[in-house]
């Protein structure tokens, strides 16, 4: 199933939209808007972990021609996530989720008193907890730096946060705040000048928009299967460059961190990213997430960025012309993020008001604000549906 040639003709684009839905029954229920909190599963990937359900019930687990299928898995899976960045499997490896993977680059830089971490002020908790606990742990210093709603250039503001001592500069590709996509590129230029890593958190990128971390000029990119490449909770994937890759200390290891294995520990540690793998791997997941990233590709990354970036539009316009509801910047953005509020209602009881109306939003941590999370397959119904519900609201 591919998207239609032309993105203007509304008629396939709709056929196109109605047989990608089909695909996601979850969709049937509810307007579901928190792909950002975690993707509906296709069929193709509920299908394949029910396939590795019913093989694991019925056959030996730990045979040889299992674990070498379960090679053959875990490496379908680097490439698919390789291909999802436009960059080779060796590159990758796999995690239990973006949080994981990041904690790997902030901890293998082996910090020390007086070195220095640059994160910005809208960051998920994922990524700044770790930062801040590793900052306290070795006594380097966290600075935070303002980037307002983080559409604005980040090369100056970067610039003017580190120093010699920088170590690190972490930072979301699109903030989960506000939908924002930062100015990645701008703020990796700044780092590199004082010899820093910079990591990125792309929890809310990977899968809504195009991501090439060579192009961004980044050292680490990670990324979660649950979210917009809508595969199952507890797996997640690190791009590392061959350079950073180097320069970073493997700091949880064990039996799948290399070959070789003696009885005193030692091992020959792998020369690609698998060396930041450690344990046995979750079979059912792999095998849901490299369906799921198999079936996006059917679809075409072109043509799932492009009807993103359009909910996201649509949905914002409608937003717009909605009484009592205000849309948060940045008014543009090209993620699939829409912020928004009803000013006087808190976010957690607007949310819940919405959820018993069937529409599903994610409450933020930030006074008032709510965010609606726009897919490929969020159609206008859906949009309909969270308007009409935040009607209702608003008239209470």
């Amino acid at each position: 199933m591919t998207a239609p040639d032309r993105q203007s003709d509304g008629d396939a684009q709709a056929r196109w939209q109605a047989s990608v839905r089909a695909a996601l029954p979850s969709l049937a229920t509810e307007a579901y808007l928190n792909t950002g909190g975690a993707g509906p599963l296709p069929t193709p990937a509920i299908e394949a972990m029910r396939e590795m359900i019913a093989l694991q019930a019925s056959r030996g687990r730990m045979s040889a021609a299992a674990v070498d299928a379960g090679r053959q898995r875990q490496a379908a899976v680097r490439s698919a996530v390789g291909r999802v960045l436009g960059r080779p499997a060796g590159e990758i490896a796999i995690a239990q989720s973006s949080t994981h993977a990041m904690n790997a680059v902030i901890w293998g830089l082996n910090l020390v008193p007086g070195d220095e971490l640059v994160t910005t002020g809208m960051e998920h908790p994922g990524l700044v907890v770790p930062l801040a606990a590793a900052a306290r742990r070795s006594g380097a210093v966290l600075r935070v730096v303002d980037v307002g709603d983080g559409s604005g250039g980040l090369e100056e503001v970067v610039r003017t946060a580190c120093s010699p001592r920088t170590r690190l500069v972490a930072l979301s590709h699109v903030s989960w705040l506000t939908g924002a996509v930062l100015d990645i590129r701008g703020a990796a230029t700044a780092a590199h000048e004082v010899g820093a890593v910079v990591l990125v958190d792309g929890a809310q990128a990977a899968g809504a928009i195009a991501v090439d971390p060579v192009v961004l000029g980044v050292d680490a990119y990670a990324m979660p299967a649950q979210k917009w490449l809508l595969g199952p909770e507890g797996l997640g994937a690190l791009w590392v460059s061959d350079a950073a890759r180097d320069r970073l200390s493997v700091v949880f290891s064990g039996y799948e961190t290399g070959t070789d294995h003696g009885w005193d520990g030692s091992l020959t540690m792998y020369v690609d990213a698998r060396r930041f793998e450690a344990s046995t791997q979750p079979e059912i997941l792999l095998a849901g997430w490299a369906a799921s990233i198999q079936w996006l590709e059917g679809l075409g990354w072109d043509a799932v960025h492009a009807a993103t970036a359009a909910a996201a539009r649509s949905c914002r316009r409608a937003l717009d012309e909605t009484d009592g509801v205000q849309v948060d910047p940045p008014r543009q953005s090209g993620s699939g993020l829409v912020a928004f509020s009803v000013p006087g209602v808190a976010p957690e009881t607007a949310a819940a008001a919405l959820a018993g109306q069937g529409v599903i939003v994610r409450p933020l941590p930030v006074p008032g604000q709510l965010r609606a999370s726009c897919a490929f397959f969020t159609d206008a119904d859906d949009i309909k549906q969270l308007t009409e519900a935040l009607k209702t609201l608003v008239a209470c």
